[in-house]
């Protein structure tokens, strides 16, 4: 329905040594986790990937984290009396991946790290590896000793973009802007089923000019469990938003596009879709403001990172809004398009601004890469 985003979403990474040394490729998607996974031989299920499965027992240098290490600390956990620890990790479209931490010799864009621990996966149910992907590897975990990276997405559309590739930025490579608006970044809670991405303090929405009174606060709350709130994460593709203020917002876009003559339609899958190809449509789609606690903090989501759009041979162009309910809220990456986004992990601060992202772009030399 929409041209891909183009993610600055892949690394090459030396796991091991000795014999024991193979590079694989690994998906960049959580902006949060500095836990770096992958699957280990064994792993069951197991997709097809560019290279083998990591052989620990092949590796000189690897060694298992005992449940006894204080690194060893929730979201992780001990398991047969401390000789081991495990971990769990959820994401989008029911992936599950299960297994135990261990160490070893990293090495990624020209740099050796020694002793970093990482998971090596022993159940992998439903990981969108793309039959490339040996696994995952946190942003904060690639920007070890950094306390400041950036990313900005661009739409993939034409085939000169398809060939692009954006970048993930860290420390002083991060781009100047006098125009960022910053918020603070809440910290992680600890909990186990707590999501990945970034836990921000959303205050309200505002639809066009005008700010919607039916959001209330506790809409967005956090709770101890690690349910609720509002995250950022790049692994989410379209935004979702807590049942309660979602309802809200689906109402006041559809009485806005009801008065401008909007027809409305039903698609699967989408809570609010209208007739796109009507004179009365063209100019009308709206745009949003998700509002930060600091009075000038407000990421504006343009009508084209709102709205999906789809040609259907009965109802010819439809416009589906791009999000939907659930019992956190998410932005997700569809809605970060165009923005470029710096983490500063030291200071606990999240500032964005809109950037034009394909202009920070190249064709790669690799393909994989």
């Amino acid at each position: 329905m929409y041209a891909p985003l183009r993610l600055p979403r892949a690394l090459v990474v030396g796991v091991g040594t000795g014999n024991g040394r193979q590079d694989y490729l690994f998906k960049v998607v959580d902006t949060s986790s500095n836990l770096i996974w992958m699957k280990c031989k064994g792993c069951d299920p197991h997709s097809p990937q560019r290279h083998r499965l990591f052989d620990k027992t092949a590796s000189p240098t690897f060694g298992l984290v005992p449940g006894t290490d204080p690194f060893c600390q929730p979201p992780y956990w001990s398991e047969f009396n401390g000789q081991a620890c495990a971990f769990r990790v959820d994401g989008p479209r029911g992936m599950s991946v299960e297994g135990y931490l261990g160490t070893d010799q990293l090495t990624y864009e020209g740099a050796v790290h020694q002793n970093v621990p990482f998971g090596c996966a022993h159940s992998a149910h439903h990981f969108q590896n793309d039959g490339v992907f040996a696994g995952v590897i946190g942003a904060t975990a690639v920007a070890r000793g950094l306390t400041r990276f950036s990313y900005c997405l661009f739409h993939g559309g034409g085939d000169a973009n398809r060939r692009r590739q954006g970048f993930l930025r860290f420390g002083t490579d991060v781009p100047r802007n006098p125009r960022y608006r910053t918020t603070k970044i809440l910290p992680a809670l600890g909990a186990r089923n707590e999501s990945s991405g970034h836990y921000v303090r959303l205050v309200g929405v505002s639809l066009g000019a005008r700010r919607l009174d039916g959001i209330r606060l506790e809409m967005f709350a956090r709770r101890d469990d690690g349910q609720g709130g509002c995250v950022i994460d790049l692994g989410t593709p379209l935004t979702v938003m807590a049942r309660e203020a979602y309802d809200v917002v689906e109402a006041a876009v559809w009485s806005d596009l009801a008065h401008h003559g909007a027809e409305r339609v039903e698609l699967s899958g989408y809570g609010l879709c209208v007739r796109a190809s009507s004179e009365a449509m063209k100019g009308r789609l709206p745009s949003l403001s998700l509002h930060f606690p600091e009075e000038e903090a407000a990421l504006v989501v343009s009508p084209e990172q709102m709205f999906l759009m789809a040609d259907d041979e009965e109802q010819g162009r439809i416009a589906c809004l791009a999000m939907k309910p659930g019992r956190r809220t998410v932005i997700g990456a569809l809605q970060q398009v165009d923005t470029r986004f710096v983490f500063d992990l030291k200071d606990s601060k999240l500032s964005f601004a809109s950037e034009s992202c394909i202009q920070g772009t190249r064709t790669p030399s690799k393909t994989f890469r």
